[in-house]
């Protein structure tokens, strides 16, 4: 039960900052390009700290990785809001973009967790 709890404790921070940052694009560039601008900079933002969860040594500890890989990231990230936009506008060249630039993130956040880990067995 109290790795549910950090699950929820995560989820529930990383939904409200996507909501912060979502309404922060949306009150200056209007539907739909300020929600896609707005999705692609979360999920975009999420993969990297994802990648980040999955090597830098402060998040190997189990409840590390329940209250921010998978509470946090998976609060913050919202995969269900990138069917839904192509449910209403239909698949473009801008979701195939978001989603191959969300992979390269998160590998850009793997490597650097990595090279910090690799730093700090050094010393």
């Amino acid at each position: 039960m109290r790795m549910a709890g950090y699950v929820f404790i995560g989820g529930a921070l990383g939904t409200m900052l996507r909501y912060l940052l979502s309404e922060l694009v949306t009150l200056n560039i209007s539907f739909p390009t300020g929600e896609l601008i707005a999705l692609t900079v979360v999920n975009l933002l999420g993969a990297h700290f994802l990648g980040l969860t999955a090597r830098l040594p402060y998040f190997q500890t189990l409840w590390c990785k329940w209250l921010w890989a998978y509470g946090f990231a998976g609060g913050f990230t919202t995969m269900s809001a990138v069917t839904l936009f192509i449910d209403i506008n239909g698949l473009s060249w801008e979701i195939f973009a978001m989603l191959f630039a969300g992979i390269a993130s998160y590998a850009a956040g793997w490597h650097l967790g990595r090279r910090v880990q690799q730093k700090a067995d050094a010393k």
